[in-house]
């Protein structure tokens, strides 16, 4: 409830900006058209498609880059959890098993 809500607490507890005062200081930022830089092997237009070719892209220069050191550190880490979550379920599994066929060998009164 009180995360549902935080929102609207901000926006009331915001300042509040005259018309007049935000018309006087209002100034116009020329629009520019950014330029897109390609560090590629190739040219863009062949690189640009549906699968990923050969000579496309660009090796990884910090550890969170795209193929960089942190992508791998995590897919190790994901591996790591689903090998955990396994070794969990095949040890409740056998330990199941192994009380039900005690329960067969000892039946109780």
């Amino acid at each position: 409830m009180l995360l549902t809500l935080a929102p609207f607490v901000v926006a009331a507890n915001a300042p509040r900006v005259s018309a007049d005062t935000t018309a006087a200081t209002a100034t116009t930022i020329p629009v520019t058209e950014p330029t897109y830089v390609y560090d590629l092997e190739r040219d863009p237009s062949e690189c640009i498609g549906f699968l990923p070719k050969p000579g496309c892209g660009k090796e990884p220069e910090q550890a969170g880059d795209r193929g960089g050191a942190l992508q791998y550190l995590v897919f190790g880490i994901m591996l790591s959890g689903l090998a955990v979550i396994g070794t969990v379920l095949a040890r409740n599994v056998i330990r199941r098993d192994r009380a039900l066929n005690e329960g067969l060998k000892n039946p109780g009164p």
